[in-house]
């Protein structure tokens, strides 16, 4: 009795063992399988979508600016997971729709300038410029934001409408915090007009992953990472060459050029920190001159990418940069830093990253349709506070 019993043992080990490897197999074959129709799955939507793209796109090289955008021109730009159209006036604006742009304007017209925030990353209506002009029919709303601009092409952009006998009663400018990256490092003057031209840069190539070949599995990874994100875990929204945390071009506004990496400084040769920032004041103040000439006022709008919200605080120094500048110069100052970092306060202990959640598009540092709700709100106190004028007296541009 004792011999079987011993005997026993090993047969129910190997049993043991073969049950194992074949459970094994098992779920490393269910997981091959549905990795497998998972990656024809996005192979077909993927083809679909590269085919839908074949539109040229709306964005040219501009002698004076680099690039601009087309006149009348319609296109659909992808931007990350999403798609939404884009379309142009007659002067190369972002617009609701195309349309021909009188050289004046019977409204009150709102000149915007900016760069990628402002052109909007989403659709025109849930963008804050859309969503302004929605909100205040009776003032002509003209968007001058375009991707990578800097206060070197916001001056541009109004000289040129100005050049064209265009004409507007304000200019509100939404300063970014990369622009002072941009101008110490990207824009280059080659003229004494003030044309720009980019230095060669060395960016970080985006790199596509497998993953985003996979389109089921990347949405489960991308939910899972939502819930790392809601929890605090910051690091989990970035992806490939986009750093939403501690990025390298924002930095500055809360460390000081002994604390910046030397690949963080890179971003900011051969002029540094303070001379980018001495050089969009530049920009700025010449801009303002140039409006004050013909009576027109500037007002200054500025924001803060998620690194602000989670490193700064609401008297950040780009906030205080700017709110001197416009001492003197400004119709309107408005900052958002207050607004954004309140929501923060407001996430319960449990998930302290809510609020990246809910403003701005995961994996990016651009604003959601919630994010853009916010920025229209409280710049549309500023407009019905002070409203733009239709100015009547204007001199003649020289």
């Amino acid at each position: 009795m004792k011999q079987e019993n011993v005997s026993s043992v090993p047969d129910q080990r190997g049993r043991g063992w073969f049950k194992a490897v074949v459970l094994l197999i098992s779920i490393c074959g269910s997981i091959l399988m549905f990795l497998t129709l998972d990656w024809l799955h996005s192979r077909r939507i993927l083809r679909a979508r590269l085919g839908s793209s074949s539109d040229p796109s709306c964005l040219v090289p501009d002698p004076v600016r680099h690039h601009g955008l087309k006149p009348n021109c319609s296109n659909v730009l992808h931007w990350g997971w999403d798609s939404f159209e884009v379309q142009t006036n007659s002067l190369g604006l972002r617009d609701q729709h195309i349309r021909e742009v009188p050289r004046v304007g019977d409204r009150p017209r709102v000149l915007v300038l900016g760069d990628s925030f402002t052109f909007g990353m989403l659709a025109w209506g849930d963008s804050y410029v859309g969503q302004i002009a929605a909100r205040f029919p009776q003032y002509e709303i003209l968007n001058g934001g375009v991707e990578s601009y800097s206060p070197s092409n916001y001056y541009n952009t109004t000289r040129l409408l100005l050049a064209q006998g265009v004409e507007f009663d304000e200019v509100i400018v939404f300063i970014d915090i990369s622009d002072v990256s941009d101008e110490a490092h990207i824009y280059e003057d080659i003229d004494s007009f003030g044309a720009v031209t980019q230095r060669a840069e060395t960016k970080v190539k985006w790199r596509p992953s497998f993953i985003d070949h996979l389109l089921i599995t990347n949405s489960l990874w991308q939910f899972c990472k939502r819930m790392l994100v809601g929890l605090g875990l910051y690091g989990f929204a970035s992806v490939d060459a986009i750093y939403p945390v501690d990025a390298p071009r924002s930095a500055w506004t809360y460390k000081n050029s002994s604390e910046l990496s030397s690949f963080d400084k890179t971003r900011y040769s051969p002029l540094g920190v303070e001379g980018g920032i001495a050089k969009e004041k530049l920009k700025m103040t010449l801009m303002w001159e140039e409006l004050k000439d013909r009576n027109i006022p500037i007002s200054v709008v500025v924001y803060p990418w998620p690194a602000q919200v989670i490193h700064d605080t609401a008297e950040s120094r780009q906030v205080r940069i700017w709110r001197e500048w416009c001492e003197g110069r400004c119709k309107r100052f408005v900052s958002l830093f207050p607004t954004f970092i309140a929501v923060k306060s407001e996430c319960p202990r449990s998930e302290p990253g809510c609020w990246y959640l809910r403003y701005f598009i995961f994996g990016d540092i651009h604003y959601n349709l919630q994010g853009n709700a916010m920025v229209a709100d409280v710049v549309s106190r500023s407009l019905v506070e002070a409203p733009p004028v239709k100015l009547q007296v204007r001199r003649s541009s020289q």
